[in-house]
């Protein structure tokens, strides 16, 4: 008996893509409290992440942590 339901094969959502941006001020304002706790290389990659669209503070902070360290 044939089925009455559509089948949805794709059913993944495409990821939403970030545009090329300035920083925020709120984001502004946690880096002043953040540049305290981690170096000055540290805080330019975050700034040069959000900067380039490829995501948010946390996004940012991963990717820091794991290429430039504490």
């Amino acid at each position: 008996m044939p089925s009455h339901y559509k089948k949805k094969t794709d059913t993944k959502k495409p990821m939403k893509k970030n545009k090329p941006r300035e920083l925020k001020k709120e984001e502004k304002d946690l880096f002043k409290t953040h540049s305290k706790n981690y170096s000055k290389e540290h805080i330019d990659h975050m700034k040069k992440f959000i900067k380039a669209g490829k995501g948010c503070f946390s996004e940012a902070h991963k990717s820091a942590m794991k290429k430039v360290g504490k």
